[in-house]
């Protein structure tokens, strides 16, 4: 019932699995139906319906290993109404009906250069990525493959009047024009009445929506969900997050606080200090949160970090689960989602990339005259040591 679409024109089984690996995107060039019973999908389809492990669903048979909550399980969770698809797919792992939850990247344009980001998926990274040789010289700064792209219009006339939930990302969706030309697409067709919309946005511009009232446009669907990006807080937040001023995204949290129903912050080596903080921030929102585990670029997962490191985070999480306060601004699902990224620091040891985080730090701070260890004192004598 899902597709994603990569801003480059490849396909891959979900956004995880393409992050995971680049070697787990396929079907570049074809149209979203072609792709949705390409061999590739067909083949994922009957390995799943024989009770195999395709290798495209790694990060999650990983997690799950782990005993953490992965992202295939909360997809079932909240999607088993259409179990009974599986029911309808033949033995070749073919499906005659069409995804009705979409994930499709308008492109890279965005005006952060998150330091666990990349040119992939941040215009903005090009002359960083081309200095540091993170990229060939002669790769593009803009990456658009479906905006002007006939076959996904075409495509659309009969996927779009079956389409329940629509999922926006980066790039940063708020400034992308294919994201604007689809909602005025299924809008102006009347499918919009019944369809969900979920962003993931940095929640870091100014009001410049390329000249679109991007509310009188939400009126139009069924519902609206924003789920905006944050990792860390404050100063530790405007680090790892490149581009964010910590005052403006406040602001725009207000601004669009009818929208906003979860904080996305992905767990790494720039948040997991301050998270507790940033958590607190949330609640006196009256806001939920969810942490996801960095899982790309390696180099800068929490388990990169040294066991005593990780010793000073565990202690510091054990210590405010412990605070009666902090707990009643926490649910159950609360607690297990911030013990899971504990479980996930601890799960192995990858300090042998430190190394490479240094350098990558190194080059960073360079180039954007910033400093780690003063922005993350904390890390100074396990980053000196490296």
């Amino acid at each position: 019932m899902h597709q994603y679409a990569h801003s480059d024109g490849n396909f891959s089984v979900c956004c995880f699995s393409i992050y995971q690996d680049e070697k787990n995107a396929f079907d570049k060039g074809m149209s979203p139906l072609e792709s949705f019973n390409s061999p590739t999908m067909k083949s994922v389809r009957k390995q799943m319906m024989n009770g195999e492990k395709p290798s495209q669903c790694k990060v999650c048979w990983d997690n799950e290993k782990f005993g953490i909550d992965s992202h295939r399980h909360r997809m079932n969770v909240r999607y088993e109404q259409y179990a009974r698809l599986v029911e309808k797919t033949k033995e070749d792992g073919h499906l005659s009906s069409v995804p009705v939850y979409l994930d499709f990247r308008f492109g890279n344009l965005c005006n952060f250069k998150c330091r666990m980001c990349g040119i992939e998926a941040s215009s903005t990274w090009a002359k960083e990525a081309k200095e540091f040789g993170y990229v060939n010289i002669d790769t593009p700064n803009s990456i658009d493959h479906w905006t002007d792209n006939n076959k996904m219009w075409d495509d659309m006339e009969t996927i779009g009047k079956h389409t329940k939930v629509i999922y926006f990302a980066g790039g940063e969706p708020f400034v992308q024009k294919g994201h604007y030309r689809l909602l005025e697409f299924l809008a102006d067709r009347g499918y919009s009445k019944n369809i969900h919309l979920q962003y993931n946005t940095n929640l870091s511009y100014d009001g410049n929506f390329l000249s679109y009232e991007i509310e009188d446009l939400w009126k139009k669907f069924d519902k609206v969900e924003l789920w905006p990006s944050i990792e860390g807080f404050g100063a530790k937040a405007e680090y790892g997050r490149t581009g964010l001023n910590w005052e403006l995204f406040q602001e725009n949290a207000k601004r669009f606080n009818e929208y906003i129903t979860t904080f996305s912050i992905t767990s790494n080596i720039f948040s997991i200090t301050s998270q507790i903080e940033l958590i607190k921030w949330i609640k006196a929102q009256n806001k939920n949160f969810f942490i996801t585990n960095l899982i790309n670029p390696f180099y800068l997962s929490t388990t990169v970090l040294s066991s005593e490191v990780k010793k000073q985070i565990t202690k510091q999480y054990k210590e405010a689960l412990n605070d009666k306060d902090f707990l009643k601004l926490l649910d159950r699902h609360n607690v297990l989602n911030i013990v899971d990224t504990l479980k996930h620091t601890n799960s192995k040891d990858d300090s042998h990339l430190a190394p490479r985080f240094k350098e990558y730090m190194n080059n960073g701070d360079k180039f954007n005259r910033t400093s780690f260890i003063d922005t993350f004192p904390e890390y100074k004598e396990w980053f000196n040591n490296i």
